[in-house]
């Protein structure tokens, strides 16, 4: 596994640019997303390795953020195509506020508590906050987020995601020395989680949304995206800890209808890497190895084709490094 960690980490560095953006190798016209390009940094970031690019990136981020944006949404970063001349040209919008601030925070720490770069978070405090801001743009008064301010759909990916992003944030914040602003922000974490607690939980899993006028949606675990894949993410973030009994319940529903998804190794019926870390926090340690030697086959050793990409490869690298601390408890 260690010579798959070695792989992925200079693949996705392939993938960056002079600017520090990361591409998301979609078919046809190379597009900048920022939130693929914090999972693809993720795995970087948590392994320490090339903590000078993954701080390239951060400073692209930052130097990008919109004040404000066409939405009326300060801090945000809008995604990016590449033209002809291979200039970062704006798209003028972006997929959700919430989860690209969210997970950008938790990118922050990641790089700070693997590279100790107290300088970079001081130097950068305020745009951090305008970060943070954007975050919670779209927070409304049940203490979740909508994704974006025209897009009224509450997700449990994304509160996920700004639970998390939250509790990084509050992390950096006793970092630097501001404890109560550390302590505002936790509580925040906290009242997400309530929420998503109290609205989202139903009967062996959560809804996946919950749309205008409180509508809410019973999970179909039939249908993959977001139903399905979503009730990951309370395990994937942290909301649900792995050693809880509801978390046990939900990766036990979720191999109840997925049992063979460590087979899905093809890039006709690719199966995200965020499984696989999902499985690895839950210990499921023979289906994890399955499929990551099913991915060195059939799509590392293919040259990564489509739908793999630098976040499929950054989460793997998390996954990985899971994986292996477990083998060094045993």
């Amino acid at each position: 596994m260690e010579a798959i960690v070695r792989q992925e980490s200079g693949w996705i560095l392939s993938q960056q640019l002079a600017s520090g953006a990361v591409i998301t190798a979609y078919p046809g016209q190379p597009k900048i997303v920022p939130y693929f390009g914090h999972l693809a940094l993720y795995g970087l970031a948590a392994w320490g390795f090339s903590l000078s690019r993954v701080r390239a990136y951060l400073d692209w981020y930052l130097a990008h953020l919109e004040r404000p944006d066409r939405y009326g949404v300060t801090g945000t970063v809008y995604d990016y195509y590449l033209d002809e001349r291979g200039a970062e040209v704006p798209a003028y919008t972006y997929d959700s506020s919430d989860s690209y601030a969210a997970t950008f925070l938790t990118l922050v720490r990641l790089y700070y508590g693997n590279s100790g770069d107290r300088a970079w978070l001081e130097n950068h405090r305020q745009d951090l906050e305008l970060v943070a801001g954007a975050m919670l743009a779209t927070l409304q008064k049940d203490n979740l987020t909508l994704a974006r301010s025209d897009w009224r759909v509450k997700y449990l990916m994304d509160n996920c995601e700004v639970y998390r992003g939250l509790k990084d944030y509050a992390w950096l914040l006793a970092e630097a020395g501001n404890a109560g602003e550390a302590e505002r922000y936790e509580a925040l974490a906290g009242k997400v989680r309530e929420a998503m607690e109290a609205k989202m939980r139903v009967n062996g899993g959560y809804c996946p949304a919950i749309y205008r006028a409180g509508l809410r949606r019973r999970p179909n675990w039939k249908k993959w995206y977001p139903d399905a894949l979503a009730q990951l993410f309370p395990i994937i973030t942290g909301v649900l800890t792995p050693r809880e009994e509801a978390a046990r319940r939900l990766y036990a529903n979720f191999l109840r209808n997925y049992p063979h998804w460590y087979r899905q190794t093809q890039p006709e019926n690719f199966i995200t890497t965020l499984v696989a870390y999902a499985a690895t926090l839950m210990e499921d340690r023979w289906r994890v190895l399955q499929y990551v030697e099913g991915l060195e086959e059939n799509i590392i050793a293919r040259g990564h084709p489509w739908p793999y990409h630098a976040a499929e490869a950054g989460i793997l690298l998390l996954a990985l490094k899971t994986y292996l601390a477990g083998d060094a408890k045993e």
